[in-house]
């Protein structure tokens, strides 16, 4: 099986957050999308080991911000990268608290979702959310940024003048190690094969063996 297939599918890059008990958090997820109009519903599709995902679980809402082009790279890897166990991640970053004290990002977004859980399907290493839109608002008439734009820049590619579905993938990606769960590209100076047996994907914490090399 050629599982740099699933490599041809775009997403977009968007903001989770959530507040229970005090504690708020928000990560960088990478599928989220529109499931019905009338009412309005998205998915969205996090993993299991998130902070995020477990104080989801407990509040049964959530905030989505939609990502555009004009995002700062900094601000994805800042909610993508960092521990939300370790740190709070909205305590230097400009955001607001919606009506059910969720906090959202304000530098970045050109779309939010404010939404309420329906239904938690866990699919194993994931749980999907089935979420109804209490409240959404569009932010901006820039173009929202895809994951493929995202790897590109962060591999030291110029900005597009534009970039949507369909977008090219990193050209790092080619014949490099690349994370079949998250696609995060290895980028680091050591060798991929001369890694430790226990490194994990700095994204997902998968160990190595989930890693495939681009064609």
């Amino acid at each position: 099986m050629d599982t740099t297939a699933f490599f041809k599918f775009t997403y977009g890059l968007f903001v989770a957050g959530v507040e229970f008990e005090g504690r708020r958090n928000g990560c960088i997820i990478n599928t989220a999308t529109q499931a019905t109009s009338e009412p309005g519903r998205i998915l969205a599709t996090m993993m299991k080991t998130n902070l995020t995902t477990e104080l989801i679980l407990k509040k049964r809402s959530m905030t989505v911000s939609v990502l555009g082009m004009d995002c700062p790279i900094d601000r994805i890897a800042h909610f993508g990268m960092n521990k939300g166990r370790e740190m709070d991640k909205f305590a230097d970053v400009a955001h607001e608290i919606d009506a059910k004290g969720n906090p959202y990002i304000l530098e970045g977004a050109i779309a939010r979702f404010h939404c309420a859980i329906e239904q938690a399907i866990d699919l194993g290493s994931h749980y999907l959310f089935v979420c109804a839109v209490e409240d959404c608002l569009s932010l901006s008439d820039v173009e929202p940024i895809t994951y493929a734009e995202y790897r590109r820049l962060k591999a030291g590619g110029a900005p597009r003048q534009t970039a949507g579905a369909g977008a090219a993938p990193a050209a790092s990606a080619k014949g490099a190690w690349v994370c079949s769960i998250c696609h995060y590209v290895y980028d680091g100076e050591v060798p991929f094969e001369e890694l430790p047996a226990d490194w994990r994907c700095p994204v997902c914490k998968r160990g190595k063996d989930v890693f495939v090399k681009g064609n």
